[in-house]
C-alpha cells in the first residue's frame, strides 16, 4: 500500500512538473513577443532619401495607434540593409530588392522576409534658380558623371563654366540608382557628396554651376511649407530619354508624370520586413500600403 502511494505520488510530481515546464515555456515564448500590429515599439532602417514621406506615415500612424511606437534611423541604403541583417532593426525603406548574396543570410538562418511595394518618387535633378538651361538628356547626363563632359556648354547649355554633380552621400541609394541605370562603377564619378539631400538643396541654392541629384519626395508636397520652400528656391529639371527628343518630351518628376511612367529616372519605393509574428512591422506595412497610408502618398506628390 505504501508503495502504491509512493508511485502515485511520484506520477503527480512528474505530472505536475511537465505541466509546469510547459507553462513556462509557453510564457517564455510570450515574452519574446513584445509587440502587436498596434503596439510595441520598433526600428526601422530607412533610406534618408525617404525621410520626409516615411515620417508623414510614422505620423499618421502614431495618430491613430497611440501605443505603437516606431524608431527610423535614417542611413545610406546599403548601411540600413546591413542593419536588418543583423537583426538590429525589423524593416527597412530603400528603393531596391535585396542582392541573391542578402538573401542568403535568410536562407541560411531560416528566416523569411517580405518586400512591399508602397511608393514610386523619382531621381530630381536641381539647378540654381538663375540657371535657364533646365532640360536634360540621360545621354547628357550620364557623359557628365562619367566624366566625359564637364562643362555646360559641352551639352549644348548656354551658360558657361563646369558643371558641379553634387549628391547627398557617396553612397547613397541616389547616387547608386543612376551608376546602375548607366552601368557606370563605383570609380570615376565627377559627383562631389554634400551630406543630406537637404543640403544638396542648400547647395544648389548658392552655386549657379551645380546640379544638385535628391530624392523627389523632398520637393513635391505642394501642401507642405518646408517642401514648398525648397521648391521655391531652385529649378527643377526637366530629364529625357534622349537630349535630342523635342521638348514635349522631357519631363519632371512629380505625381502624374511617376504615374505614367514618362519620367526616366522614376524609382520604386519598398519596406523590406523581417518578422515572423503578427508584429508592429506588419501593422505598419499593412497601413502605409492601405488606402490611409496611400492618400498620404498621392499627397506627397508621390504615386504606388
Amino acid at each position: 500500500m505504501n508503495q502504491l502511494i509512493m508511485v502515485n505520488m511520484k506520477t503527480k510530481i512528474l505530472v505536475y512538473s511537465f505541466m509546469a515546464f510547459v507553462m513556462l515555456s509557453c510564457n517564455s515564448k510570450k515574452s519574446e513577443v513584445k509587440d502587436g500590429p498596434t503596439t510595441g515599439t520598433i526600428s526601422l532602417g530607412v533610406d534618408e532619401s525617404f525621410q520626409r514621406i516615411i515620417e508623414a506615415e510614422k505620423v499618421a500612424f502614431r495618430d491613430n495607434y497611440h501605443f505603437a511606437n516606431i524608431n527610423l534611423l535614417f542611413k545610406p541604403e546599403n548601411e540600413a540593409i546591413a542593419d536588418l541583417l543583423n537583426d538590429k532593426v525589423r524593416g527597412v525603406v530603400v528603393s531596391r530588392e535585396l542582392t541573391e548574396e542578402e538573401k542568403v543570410v535568410f536562407t541560411r538562418e531560416k528566416i523569411t522576409y517580405r518586400s512591399f511595394k508602397f511608393a514610386a518618387d523619382g531621381i530630381a535633378l536641381l539647378v540654381h534658380p538663375n540657371n535657364a538651361d533646365t532640360l536634360i538628356g540621360l545621354d547628357q547626363l550620364k557623359a557628365v558623371l562619367s566624366g566625359k563632359q564637364k562643362s555646360w556648354k559641352s551639352i549644348g547649355a548656354s551658360r558657361s563654366g563646369d558643371i558641379e554633380l553634387v549628391v547627398d552621400k557617396a553612397n547613397s541609394s541616389n547616387i547608386k540608382f543612376l551608376v546602375d541605370l548607366f552601368a557606370l562603377g563605383n570609380s570615376g564619378l565627377s559627383v562631389s557628396a554634400a551630406g543630406s539631400n537637404k543640403d544638396v538643396i542648400e547647395y544648389v541654392k548658392s552655386h549657379p554651376n551645380a546640379i544638385g541629384i535628391i530624392g523627389s519626395n523632398w520637393i513635391s508636397d505642394g501642401d507642405n511649407p518646408t517642401s514648398l520652400g525648397f521648391i521655391r528656391s531652385v529649378r527643377v529639371m526637366s530629364v529625357a530619354k534622349e537630349s535630342a527628343l523635342p521638348k514635349a518630351e522631357f519631363y519632371q518628376p512629380f505625381g502624374y508624370n511617376l504615374a505614367l511612367k514618362k519620367y526616366p529616372l522614376r524609382r520604386e519605393i519598398k519596406i523590406i520586413l523581417k518578422e515572423s509574428h503578427l508584429g508592429l512591422g506588419t501593422g505598419f506595412v499593412n497601413y502605409v500600403t492601405g488606402d490611409m497610408g496611400q492618400l498620404i502618398v498621392l499627397k506627397s506628390g508621390l504615386i504606388h
